[in-house]
């Protein structure tokens, strides 16, 4: 009874998997090659997150997470043996018009889920080339499915820690895995005025942007706006004035020159208790008439210590949106970073190309 039990649970997994349908993140390469490579998988302990907005439209209970080495001459590298490392796969949704540096803070709250328990898990070899592109040969089943919708961008999260190589000479470094990937076009701007120095701070209230272009082809996320800061009054609310000309006011009881009129002004973010803003992206829809645009950044926030009016000024700065890339970038955006840390810059236009099985 034993042995007809196992036979009948072999068929039933045989049927699911043979089943089983595929979609691509970023979506459309189960045939193509990506146009790059990028080494993972190796002894370091790292966490790689892929926000990916092309799967909308389509609902989709996903079952298995595929990977598959690059499909240039050296394949996943010259030396990229078996390896054995413990994983974890997590899933979700995100708001792909705001994304954080730190990878949790993308979630939608509510919507994170493990879909495959961390645990011991084999990598094939992948020495040399097996095709191009190669298949997807390193498949994790998930021990519980997710569900997602279809109406919001998809979080594919994984880590991997306490690899170790296989048998065999030469077993070292990551493997080269295939990716898609276009760059944004992107500006960093110029310095205005000197930031202040808040209460309790050292060093000056001092803010970054810098503007992106990932062209037509994201008619809702095309451009961008990506920001951080340093300095700021610990654990309070900051604040970004945006303007499209530097004002350059010397206004008695300001603390510095206001370059930035509050012409848009949002919440920038909490700071930490180190006084430190996360760097975050917030995208808007493409515009061929912003393309060469003047920007006018400035950060403030309240700061009942200083003499005058109780606020603190950061630097200005002003940029200027660039032209539209080269290039046809994925709306899709990925980053790393090495584990026990969260957070890691993330880069918008591609990913890994993965499979989805559903």
């Amino acid at each position: 009874m034993s042995i007809l039990r196992a036979v009948a649970l072999t068929a039933a997994v045989a049927s699911t998997l043979s089943a089983q349908s595929f979609v691509t993140s970023p979506r459309g390469f189960e045939a193509a090659e990506g146009n790059s490579t990028f080494t993972h998988f190796s002894v370091a302990d790292r966490r790689f997150q892929q926000v990916d907005n092309t799967q909308q439209g389509q609902a989709l209970l996903v079952r298995s997470l595929g990977v598959r080495r690059d499909g240039g001459p050296n394949g996943g590298g010259i030396v990229a043996g078996a390896r054995r490392a413990d994983l974890e796969v997590t899933m979700g949704i995100a708001n792909f018009g705001v994304l954080h540096a730190a990878f949790d803070d993308n979630y939608v709250p509510g919507s994170r889920q493990v879909t495959y328990v961390k645990k011991p898990t084999s990598l094939p070899s992948w020495t040399g080339n097996a095709g191009t592109p190669a298949p997807f040969d390193f498949v994790m089943l998930y021990d519980a499915p997710y569900a997602y919708a279809g109406r919001s961008a998809l979080i594919i999260d994984f880590t991997h820690e306490n690899l170790v190589y296989g048998g065999g000479s030469g077993n070292a470094g990551g493997s080269s895995v295939d990716r898609e990937f276009a760059s944004a076009a992107f500006g960093v701007g110029t310095p205005l005025a000197l930031g202040c120095t808040a209460t309790g701070m050292t060093g000056t209230f001092v803010h970054t942007t810098r503007f992106e272009n990932n062209g037509p082809g994201w008619r809702d996320h095309g451009m961008r706006m990506r920001y951080s800061a340093s300095g700021a009054p610990v654990n309070s609310p900051v604040y970004l004035n945006l303007d499209f000309s530097n004002a350059n006011l010397s206004i008695p009881g300001l603390c510095t020159t206001l370059n930035a009129l509050p012409t848009i002004s949002l919440l920038a973010g909490i700071s930490s208790s180190a006084g430190s803003v996360q760097d975050t992206s917030l995208s808007f829809g493409y515009d061929a008439a912003l393309a060469g645009a003047t920007f006018v950044t400035q950060l403030l926030a309240l700061d009942a210590g200083r003499p005058g009016i109780p606020v603190v000024l950061s630097n200005g700065r002003q940029s200027n949106m660039p032209a539209d890339p080269t290039g046809s970038p994925q709306a899709c955006a990925f980053g790393w970073c090495f584990l026990p840390e969260n957070s890691g810059t993330l880069f918008f236009g591609g990913g890994f190309v993965l499979q989805l099985g559903y």
